[in-house]
């Protein structure tokens, strides 16, 4: 049919809204129609190059004083007495980061560790890893090429991280990046990058182009963990990593 295109296209829209509907907490009566409807495509796997389609960069312009720090290792002693919240004013772990500390090309903000994850000396572990390991590899970078850490420095335990928390958090994250000088930084979900954006729209509509902030270039993606629930998302993502290739090649050639 001459307008099928067109009807795949809608549905396929249609299907990804319900996801994410899904993913948010709205609630649909589920029926054996809309089960199916919902079930995902095969998975969309990361080709080894494409051309990215090109996107318009928006600019963001936020503020953030913070207060000189000489070296990583003593901001590392300064995180590890940190009671800017309750978590860690009641003792829990302060967890710095992981990967490479100096000059890296991408520094990549993660929400807040889990519960599972304070003895791991992970940002970030299982197959949420796994995923990002991958995603990464189809950009040309490893773990080791970039700095991987969390939007909120202490495990907030059994508890639901909170925007507060990422705020009281969010100097010394940029005391971090101060130091350690990232090319770009990429925020996986939407607690990271909502909290440094200091705004409070979707992930939907901040994914897909570059946002300014402090005079560093910041990409919002979609977290491997809901990739994983949700691989219709893949291709949006994919397409996010390539700008970042492009950009990261792109200021490579600046020096």
């Amino acid at each position: 049919m001459k307008d099928e295109p067109g009807l795949e296209k809608l549905l396929r829209d249609t299907r990804r809204l319900l996801n994410f509907h899904r993913h948010c907490g709205l609630d649909y009566p589920l029926s054996e129609g809309i089960k199916g409807f919902l079930t995902p495509d095969p998975p969309i796997t990361f080709p080894s190059q494409a051309k990215p389609k090109r996107r318009k960069q928006q600019t963001v312009v936020v503020p953030q004083s913070s207060p000189p720090t000489v070296t990583v290792e003593e901001l590392k002693r300064e995180l590890a007495g940190c009671h800017q919240c309750p978590p860690a004013a009641a003792g829990g772990p302060v967890f710095f980061g992981e990967g490479r500390e100096t000059a890296p090309p991408l520094c990549i903000v993660n929400g807040p560790r889990t519960h599972d994850e304070t003895d791991s000396h992970q940002a970030i572990s299982g197959d949420a890893r796994e995923l990002l390991i991958k995603m990464l590899g189809a950009i040309n970078l490893s773990l080791n090429d970039v700095f991987l850490t969390n939007i909120i420095k202490c495990t907030p335990g059994e508890r639901q991280a909170t925007s507060e928390q990422a705020s009281a958090c969010l100097p010394l994250l940029w005391r971090q990046i101060e130091l350690i000088k990232p090319r770009l930084i990429c925020t996986l979900g939407d607690l990271a990058g909502q909290a440094i954006l200091k705004t409070s729209a979707p992930l939907l509509t901040l994914r897909g182009k570059f946002h300014m902030v402090n005079g560093i270039l910041l990409m919002p993606i979609f977290h491997p963990s809901l990739l994983l629930k949700n691989p219709e998302l893949k291709k949006g993502t994919w397409h996010d990593l390539q700008m970042i290739q492009k950009k990261l090649s792109a200021l490579a050639e600046k020096g």
